[in-house]
């Protein structure tokens, strides 16, 4: 059944009150001038700052702007899979709300994903501007995973990552951490699907702390054990 919207987009927001509303203003910006029916999915994924009340403020404003609340932040991949349940566009897809992938990129992406008729697009952050503990933590991350599987990027946790809906509701995520990229990635890997990426630059945080630490390798790696050998 045809949604009313043509693109869901879900953003998690933790501690994000100096990005979101440049953020979430921005983006509505370049969808609404690209004519996108969209639905902006914002997740307040149990800040301590000032970030919920911003959104609230802004989804006042913009009635494509949807706030799904987490009282109590359980991880990355937990806001996303919240927000997805209210995700209702034919295409969904979700993205960080740090302010480093450029608005124009998603339009970007969604419009290539559409024109292309793909089942899923995601971005590939050729220049990236994040500090060099980030680029070696992703560097890492991905040669780890090229030699775990087969993996068809060099940067699987890009985002935006966009995809029909009806294709992410036979995925049955469930990572509630940063692992939900690679899930995704992993399990859409082994489908079949028509998939394609589109070459970004990754820009430096304007404003705002990163929330990925270099512990998060150790993560990823039970996550991946835990994928490849199911223990």
């Amino acid at each position: 059944m045809e949604s009313e919207y043509e693109l869901s987009l879900v953003i998690p927001f933790y501690n994000e009150q100096e990005n979101v509303q440049t953020v979430l203003y921005d983006l509505s910006s370049h969808l609404d001038s690209s004519s996108i029916n969209y639905q902006i999915v914002a997740v307040e994924n149990g800040s301590t700052d000032n970030t919920a009340d911003l959104l609230v403020e802004l989804s006042t404003v913009n009635p494509r702007i949807k706030v799904v609340t987490v009282k109590q932040n359980k991880g990355y991949g937990f806001g996303i899979i919240s927000g997805f349940k209210a995700a209702v566009g034919d295409y969904v897809g979700f993205m960080c709300g740090d302010g480093q992938i450029s608005p124009k990129d998603v339009v970007k992406t969604f419009s290539y994903a559409k024109n292309e008729n793909l089942d899923f697009c995601k971005v590939r952050r050729i220049v990236r501007y994040d500090g060099l503990i980030r680029y070696l933590l992703s560097s890492v991350y991905n040669l780890i995973l090229s030699v775990f599987f087969k993996v068809t990027t060099s940067d699987i946790n890009g985002t935006p990552k966009i995809l029909r809906r009806t294709i992410y509701e036979k995925l049955d995520l469930t990572s509630n951490d940063w692992f939900i990229d690679t899930e995704m990635m992993l399990k859409i890997g082994k489908m079949g699907y028509k998939v394609s990426e589109v070459d970004v630059e990754f820009k430096k945080r304007a404003a705002g702390e990163s929330n990925v630490k270099f512990i998060i390798i150790f993560e990823f790696l039970r996550n991946l054990i835990r994928f490849r050998f199911g223990v």
